[in-house]
């Protein structure tokens, strides 16, 4: 059974919420996660899969040019940005059936292992994008004695 206080809350420092929100956005900014938003027509199909060495992440991009595709990664989060341009110029154009997407692509995925982000290496080739992050050891699972100094 959880315990519940039975004091009266106190008085909280007033802040104004316009002034936290902006200071919280311009926090994101920084980071490079957060920017103006973009309209997004397209979210790629991806592949991801383990090897005891490394993460490996195939995004489907067909019809994108290299020089199109951004890619970055933020401490678990990989994220991919691209944009594909309509390959018709001509405004004489009726289209009798039009399936393909055009426009801004966006995707981000969380990386569930622990991973070297300083050797990671992208490919793309035939519209697959290919990104290989070699995977490195989690420390933070393993039991460690602390010792206890005496002053």
């Amino acid at each position: 059974m959880a315990k519940i206080s039975k004091k009266t809350p106190g008085t909280l420092p007033s802040v104004e919420i316009d002034n936290l929100n902006q200071f919280i956005f311009e926090g994101l900014e920084d980071t490079g996660i957060f920017s103006e938003p973009e309209p997004i027509t397209h979210i790629p199909n991806i592949d991801m899969f383990s090897t005891p060495a490394e993460v490996v992440v195939e995004v489907e991009l067909p019809g994108v040019r290299k020089q199109d595709i951004e890619i970055s990664i933020y401490k678990n989060n990989l994220t991919i940005r691209a944009l594909k341009f309509e390959c018709f110029e001509e405004d004489k154009i009726n289209y009798v059936c039009m399936e393909r997407s055009f426009g801004r692509l966006f995707r981000t995925m969380e990386i569930p292992f622990p991973v070297d982000t300083e050797k990671i290496k992208a490919v793309y080739k035939n519209g697959l994008l290919t990104i290989s992050i070699p995977r490195i050891e989690d420390k933070r699972r393993e039991t460690k004695r602390v010792p206890i100094e005496s002053i």
